[in-house]
């Protein structure tokens, strides 16, 4: 994956293809425009982190497309660095009065134009980041905590001290947990999802009983089930299936996809089912099939994104933040798989993901396992 996408615009063609050489050295994708009104027509077209821009151009200065730039992105969405000669700091002071994030002088010095495209990248990521923790406490964090605070105050109320608690309050207590519970998965898939953004959460590599995860989630999933009248069901395999990962992060995928086949599920409605094949060449796929109204073209194209809100809600008042099945996403390819989604024939959707099988499996010790 590249470190991220930059637009270098020069009308000085040898500048251009200097530049931007430099930079895919470094890991970065690299645009060019060769004018401004063409880096204005390819920004319109295109999403770039940080444009790299010439003051002085013919017909249409660097300065003018900073001004228009600056029309549609902040300084935080798209960090522009400007280029200009030693000798012009009454162009620096305007360019910074514009709106340019820095600026660099010419002849360029490759290792500081690096090191200012790089912390104007962080930056913007340190940036991005703020907006994502202030839109998650103020939305999805606040609902929750509104509630807790409200049967706290209920129960502070109607259970003085020494007063034995009524059943009707102690269900109350109930609802406080489960508020609690909500705001502490929603910190944790935060807090997940951006140590494996930064490659913070290191994923093991050893062999694991994918059929015994199986198992297991099948178990913990019916409890959840019960409430909406509903089964998990999981197909009986007794031969190990040794596969290839983390074991606590695959559970977490399996436990997210059972959850979500359950949340997305009218009451009553089929079972929930997991189903474990063989596949080749040397992989194990992990199938949870619901009866719910299955996915949308849309939805299948957005499912995995961060914060991708599918058409269907779910059905009995359950919450849906966004982040869980984007997080299973980067765990299973962190350990060399897929995932991915889609509907079944008869109705409702599937979600699945596949894992390489360890050695064990592989030299035949569980080949016949699943069929």
């Amino acid at each position: 994956m590249a470190n991220g996408r930059i637009l270098v615009v020069d009308d000085n063609l040898v500048n251009l293809d200097l530049l931007s050489r430099r930079l895919q050295r470094q890991g970065y994708e690299v645009a060019t425009a060769s004018g401004g009104r063409q880096a204005l027509t390819i920004l319109a077209d295109e999403p770039f982190d940080l444009a790299l821009l010439d003051i002085i151009m013919p017909e249409f200065s660097g300065l003018e497309v900073l001004g228009e730039v600056r029309k549609r992105h902040t300084l935080t969405d798209l960090p522009v660095i400007m280029v200009t000669a030693k000798d012009r700091s009454e162009d620096v002071v305007e360019a910074l009065r514009l709106g340019a994030n820095d600026y660099i002088t010419k002849p360029i010095d490759l290792p500081v134009l690096l090191a200012r495209v790089q912390t104007a990248l962080q930056l913007r990521k340190l940036a991005a980041l703020k907006d994502e923790f202030l839109r998650i406490a103020s939305h999805d964090l606040k609902n929750p905590l509104n509630e807790v605070l409200m049967v706290a105050s209920l129960l502070e109320t109607m259970v003085p001290p020494g007063a034995v608690m009524s059943d009707a309050m102690h269900a109350k207590l109930g609802n406080l947990k489960k508020g609690a519970r909500r705001m502490q998965g929603i910190i944790e898939n935060f807090l997940d999802l951006q140590a494996l953004e930064d490659g913070a959460l290191k994923l093991a590599a050893r062999p694991f009983d994918l059929a015994e995860v199986v198992r297991e989630t099948a178990e913990a999933g019916s409890v959840q089930a019960q409430a909406k009248q509903l089964k998990v069901l999981s197909e009986a395999v007794e031969t190990p299936c040794w596969a290839l990962g983390d074991r606590d992060r695959a559970a977490q995928v399996a436990r997210n996809l059972v959850d979500n086949a359950v949340k997305f599920s009218p009451p009553g409605a089929g079972p929930v089912e997991l189903r474990l094949e063989a596949e080749a060449p040397a992989h194990w796929k992990l199938m949870v099939c619901d009866h719910g109204p299955g996915l949308t073209e849309a939805d299948l194209a957005k499912v995995f994104e961060k914060y991708g809100k599918l058409s269907a809600a779910p059905t009995a008042g359950e919450k849906s933040f966004g982040l869980g099945l984007a997080i299973c996403k980067r765990l299973i390819e962190g350990m060399g798989g897929r995932i991915g989604a889609g509907n079944q024939p008869q109705g409702g959707a599937v979600f699945w993901f596949v894992l390489p099988q360890s050695p064990e499996a592989i030299s035949g010790e569980s080949q016949n396992a699943v069929r």
